[in-house]
């Protein structure tokens, strides 16, 4: 097992020229989320012992819909996320279990390569606009009241949410907790993704919970 301590962590002004990309049918990486991934396609794993080799980072982008149907590489998304392999466990048989912390959102550019034996691309980070205002505040609040509720008929002990929400105060960090623990599916999760309006993203997130609270109530 990698050792967290000997891994070098960039801020979002030191992107690479040339980023791996790791196209996924399942998954959808926001900033500041830990993100575990089994490795055991062997380009994949090829590409994970390169990121080893380098700055340790990655891309993670959603698969687009129906990309089951199409003939040769699958279509991903042009907007995913950028993370860093912050542990890998490698199993006896080859394969590994990695963990990937979310940095930054980000968008493809161009791709310098698409099959073989991985996607490389260029891309630019993106930057949430969460700009304080009293209409904002008062949306973030209803979308914390509500997320509260629909925490507490969904789980059975929902203590533990609800103080790990109390303890963060940017209401980034707090859209991004809603996301990561509501039951979005991957393509819902990839709508508040691309949505980069901390106004929009939250008033998305209030119409998702409302839904939510609809059925479960």
């Amino acid at each position: 097992m990698e050792d967290p301590k000997n891994f070098e962590f960039i801020g979002q002004s030191q992107l690479p020229e040339n980023l791996p990309m790791f196209p996924l049918p399942n998954v959808v990486l926001f900033p500041n989320m830990l993100l575990p991934l089994y490795i055991f396609e062997p380009r994949y794993k090829k590409m994970i012992r390169d990121c080893l080799m380098g700055n340790r980072l990655l891309g993670i982008i959603l698969l687009r819909k129906g990309w089951e149907k199409e003939e040769g590489e699958p279509t991903p998304y042009d907007v995913g996320g950028l993370g860093q392999i912050t542990k890998v466990i490698k199993l006896p048989d080859g394969n590994m279990n990695i963990l990937v912390q979310g940095l930054v959102k980000v968008k493809t550019l161009e791709y310098l390569q698409v099959d073989e034996p991985y996607r490389i691309a260029r891309v630019e980070a993106l930057t949430d606009k969460f700009e304080p205002s009293e209409a904002l505040a008062a949306l973030a609040q209803r979308m914390v009241d509500m997320f509260k509720r629909v925490v507490s008929v969904r789980f059975e002990k929902p203590e533990e949410l609800v103080h790990s929400l109390n303890l963060l105060s940017n209401l980034q960090d707090i859209a991004y907790f809603v996301v990561s623990n509501l039951g979005l599916d991957v393509h819902e999760r990839q709508i508040i993704l691309e949505t980069l309006s901390g106004e929009e993203q939250v008033r998305k997130l209030i119409r998702f919970l409302i839904r939510d609270l609809a059925i479960w109530n």
